[in-house]
């Protein structure tokens, strides 16, 4: 154990720059097994339905012709399946929850785009861009009810399915009130710190979490370790904003394929931005203010603002903590070895990933 917790205080180094970082070799490898079933799950690319989900996930363009597009990391699902493997079960069984968490992951994605506005995603234009707003949202919807479709389509292992169903639904509540949270602050620069970490938690964490907890559970684990095994994706997904939001700041839109300007030109409410806000006084408080208060521009002035409040800092600070905590966590719930250096792996592309 010693040993392995001084690994834990090694594990995340500071986020500095926007290099690749590859998803990590455990999850690779599960990624073909889901964009399958994915892919076997959708509706046909003929009807409404199919059509939006499918150019979402990148398999079609917007005139319905195939296209050869990964549809994203996948890296929800697949930590579902990472997790069912670890705990002695057949990642096969896991396939139904995995197929669900990266549908249930792309609705809430195609109705974040509408209500931030985002008019780019994956380096295309989103879905109510192409499809309007009201189809848009249909098209959510209707992604919702896929992943319940799929959940329930698995075979054998019921009440294990039923389990992973329900710690699914608590973390699509959660996601959902996050969301919530996150559209009452908007254009709120007074936000406490705190406030903003539980937004993290609900809006990331909860599905991060739910994706560890349910693969635990169809891969035969006990209640308990499921339970602290869903604490770790909650650390894990507070972790994955963080640093989304360190890269609507510094990162480069070519690379995030979130277009150009990035979360300062919408002004959203980002961790950067809370924790510049906290530790800036005076004259530098009040102008950052300001200009929080008007539309885009002056995206310089405020990164200017960021950076002399060391929010950069505070951002490699925050994602430090999350990062052993989440280790600290996996530890507890049994994880050892091979399973704790693919966790780490796991952490660290969090932590550090370019897009």
């Amino acid at each position: 154990m010693a040993v392995a917790l001084r690994r834990v205080h090694t594990a995340v180094a500071p986020p500095r720059g926007s290099g690749s970082v590859q998803l990590p070799g455990a999850l690779t490898l599960l990624v073909p097994t889901l964009c399958e079933t994915l892919r076997s799950t959708g509706l046909p690319a003929e009807t409404r339905l199919g059509a939006m989900s499918s150019y979402h996930l990148g398999w079609i363009d917007a005139d319905g012709r195939p296209r050869n597009d990964s549809g994203g990391k996948h890296l929800r699902g697949c930590l579902a399946l990472w997790a069912a493997g670890q705990h002695g079960g057949d990642v096969r069984d896991a396939l139904p929850v995995a197929t669900a968490v990266e549908w249930i992951h792309n609705f809430t994605l195609v109705h974040d785009d509408i209500q931030d506005g985002d008019h780019e995603r994956r380096h295309r234009p989103t879905v109510w861009v192409v499809f309007g707003s009201a189809q848009a949202i249909n098209a959510g919807d209707g992604m919702h009810a896929i992943a319940y479709r799929a959940l329930l389509s698995g075979r054998g292992r019921p009440g294990a399915r039923l389990r992973a169903a329900a710690a699914i639904n608590e973390a699509i509540l959660a996601v959902i009130e996050g969301q919530c949270l996150d559209l009452d602050l908007e254009g709120r620069i007074d936000t406490p710190v705190a406030t903003y970490l539980r937004l993290a938690r609900t809006k990331t964490g909860a599905l991060f979490g739910a994706a560890l907890q349910a693969g635990a559970i169809m891969g035969g684990a006990g209640s308990r370790q499921t339970a602290v095994l869903r604490r770790a994706g909650v650390e894990l997904g507070v972790a994955f904003q963080v640093r989304d939001d360190w890269l609507g700041a510094w990162g480069d839109s070519e690379v995030t394929g979130k277009g150009c300007g990035g979360d300062l030109a919408r002004r959203k409410i980002t961790y950067p931005v809370v924790v510049a806000r906290s530790r800036l006084r005076g004259a530098a408080r009040r102008e950052l203010r300001r200009l929080y208060e008007r539309p885009g521009g002056d995206e310089g002035v405020i990164l200017a603002l960021l950076d002399a409040a060391g929010a950069q800092d505070a951002v490699a600070d925050e994602l430090a903590r999350r990062s052993h905590s989440a280790l600290r966590l996996a530890l507890a719930c049994g994880l050892t070895g091979d399973a704790m250096d693919d966790f780490q792996s796991i952490v660290e592309f969090v932590a550090e990933r370019a897009a």
